[in-house]
């Protein structure tokens, strides 16, 4: 169940690119943001992508969970 969510009207990563990716501490939690205004026009494609990571198909794609990781946007 969700137990908490939050709406934020403008949200960006430095680097410009979507956080995707696993909480850190909470395995069944998963972070997906950085969109801001543009996001709807990935939605379909960033949706497929999100959907596979909670259904625990990490790993389908490197490059993306590279791209989307926390730990990149960390740096």
């Amino acid at each position: 169940p969700v137990v908490h969510s939050r709406v934020c009207q403008l949200e960006n990563t430095a680097d410009g690119h979507f956080l995707v990716d696993r909480h850190p501490e909470l395995e069944n939690v998963l972070v997906a943001g950085g969109g801001s205004g543009h996001g709807f026009k990935h939605g379909p494609v960033l949706g497929d992508y999100i959907a596979g990571r909670a259904l625990g198909e990490d790993g389908e794609d490197p490059e993306l969970d590279r791209l989307f990781g926390l730990e990149r946007a960390r740096r």
